[in-house]
C-alpha cells in the first residue's frame, strides 16, 4: 500500500527539527519513503506503515508539543502491486505521450 502522511505541531511555527526526526525514524524503518514539501509518502504493508507513522507521531509529540495533527490518506491497491517509483514514472509516461 501506499500512504501519505503530514504531522502539524499547532503549537510552534517551525517544523524542520520535528520533519528531521520523523525522516530519520523512517530510514531507520527500511520502508520506501519519498520526503516532500508538506507530506511525506511511503511504501510497504499496511501494519508497517502504521507503525512508522505512529512512532513519527510520537516523536513529534515527545517534543515538546501540547497539539499535533497528524493527516493520512492511504492508497490500498489489492489488483496488484504498485510503488511510489512506478506511480511517478506512470505520469512521466503520459507527460511523454503529449
Amino acid at each position: 500500500m501506499l500512504a501519505e502522511f503530514s504531522i502539524y505541531p499547532l503549537d510552534d511555527a517551525h517544523l524542520s527539527e520535528d520533519i528531521a526526526r520523523v525522516v530519520d525514524l523512517l530510514d531507520e524503518s527500511g520502508l520506501s519513503y519519498q520526503l516532500g514539501p508538506t507530506s511525506t509518502s511511503i511504501e510497504g504493508e499496511w501494519q508497517d506503515v502504521m507503525s512508522v507513522i505512529h512512532r513519527c507521531h510520537e516523536s513529534v509529540a515527545g517534543a515538546g508539543h501540547s497539539r499535533i495533527v497528524t493527516n493520512i490518506m492511504i492508497d490500498d491497491r489489492r489488483d496488484g502491486g504498485h510503488s511510489l517509483n512506478e506511480a511517478v514514472a506512470r505520469v512521466e509516461q503520459h507527460r511523454a505521450a503529449i
